[in-house]
């Protein structure tokens, strides 16, 4: 009994480890296997980087089912985006099957996504959600992509309003220039500087700081000038200069021309018709108004702006019609303060008239007056009328003497 017993133990143990073998690697084989497929976005490529406004841009999708032994089923990879980005065509792509050992190709997906014209840069998320299946159980994926929009600073400028509207010689003026950014992106540390070859571009004015302009966005600038007395009526080019630092620092300019309207316009000036005047003296002294402008004069009502030392009644003298480039002389009573200085003193007329269309205008002009003290004789026939006494008196003495010696 033994000897059966010792003989059989073997056997039997035998078995008894080939079954545990066979049933551990079948636990193995469980344990290994994947249970789910697993698809993912393994990466992607854009036509071009940034995407520029007004462009298609081409977005490649390259997906890989990653489980050696499971595919993926009914694959739907689908795109979500937002403004200024779209979709063109259908947003969701499908597939009827991915797995491992598929070629590379199989997992691609590729979609069109037109830029909008108007599109400021920056960073705009593309949501992508992968969906598939296995035996009935629905599985999904999410990933983003964020796409650089990018671009440049663009601008135009137009002179949005003018102060006064009507500019004409010897004017001070404002204009208002708006600078618009068409472009897709912003710029900072803007800066605009107005210049003129015919026209005095006021310092203070000149230049105006502008800071950030946002693209899509505008900044004004207003600019200080001054038309020359005697500059012609016509249209004088004004250059603008606009220079910013863009968003990737480099520095930028535009150059902008503008013309300015100077209408036509009279002008005067006067002078001393009748010579020096004399200190402490009262006269009637004739004064010539010129009409050095562009453009005819009616209407005028001329007066003199009263200076020391000088004084009049404050009589004003009319002239109907001044032509350009005529001259005509008008006399005033002008007195002289006797503590005048001698030399050429500075006096001036004030001038009111239409232009030829009936609009009221106003314009001035000093002049120098010459102003001389009295000579000796001057000062003596100044005095006439003492003279003239005394003549009276000795004739009336000299009668009474005579009246006195004739014979009773």
């Amino acid at each position: 009994m033994v000897k059966i017993n010792t003989i059989k133990m073997p056997v039997f143990a035998m078995r008894t480890l080939a079954f545990a073998l066979f049933a551990a690697m079948l636990l193995c084989g469980v344990a290994f296997a994947s249970v789910n497929p697993k698809v993912q976005l393994q990466n992607y490529s854009l036509s071009e980087s940034p995407a520029q406004p007004g462009h298609v841009l081409i977005l490649k999708l390259h997906m890989k089912s990653m489980e050696p032994d499971n595919c993926a089923e009914r694959v739907a990879v689908q795109l979500s985006v937002s403004y200024p980005l779209s979709i063109s065509g259908s947003d969701t792509q499908y597939l009827e099957s991915l797995c491992y050992r598929d070629p590379d190709s199989a997992g691609d997906f590729t979609f069109s996504i037109p830029v909008d014209n108007l599109a400021v840069s920056g960073t705009y998320p593309i949501s992508v959600a992968t969906t598939y299946e296995k035996k009935f159980t629905k599985l999904s994926e999410s990933n983003t992509i964020n796409v650089r929009v990018g671009g440049s600073p663009s601008f135009t400028a137009s002179v949005s309003s003018s102060s006064p509207v009507d500019i004409y010689p010897g004017d001070s003026a404002k204009a208002t220039v708006t600078f618009q950014n068409i472009g897709s992106s912003r710029v900072t540390s803007a800066r605009a500087t107005a210049t003129s070859n015919y026209i005095e571009v006021k310092w203070a004015g000149r230049t105006a700081d502008l800071g950030e302009i946002p693209a899509r966005g505008s900044a004004s600038a207003t600019f200080s000038f001054e038309a020359p007395k005697n500059l012609p009526a016509g249209n004088y080019p004004v250059s603008v200069l606009l220079e910013y630092a863009g968003e990737d620092k480099a520095a930028g300019s535009a150059q902008f021309e503008f013309s300015v309207p100077i209408k036509a316009k009279a002008d005067f000036e006067a002078r001393s018709a009748s010579g020096a005047l004399l200190a402490g003296q009262k006269r009637e002294t004739q004064i010539a108004i010129k009409n050095t402008g562009t453009q005819d004069a009616r209407k005028l009502q001329v007066r003199i702006k009263p200076l020391f030392p000088f004084s009049t009644d404050g009589t004003v003298r009319y002239i109907d019609y001044l032509a350009a480039g005529e001259e005509k002389n008008l006399t005033y009573l002008i007195t002289v303060d006797k503590e005048a200085t001698q030399g050429e003193q500075l006096i001036g007329v004030l001038v009111d008239f239409e232009d030829p269309q009936g609009n009221k205008m106003s314009d001035s002009a000093d002049f120098a007056m010459p102003v001389r003290a009295p000579t000796i004789a001057e000062e003596l026939t100044g005095y006439w009328y003492v003279g003239a006494l005394v003549l009276i008196a000795a004739l009336f003495v000299g009668a009474k003497k005579m009246a006195a010696k004739k014979p009773k």
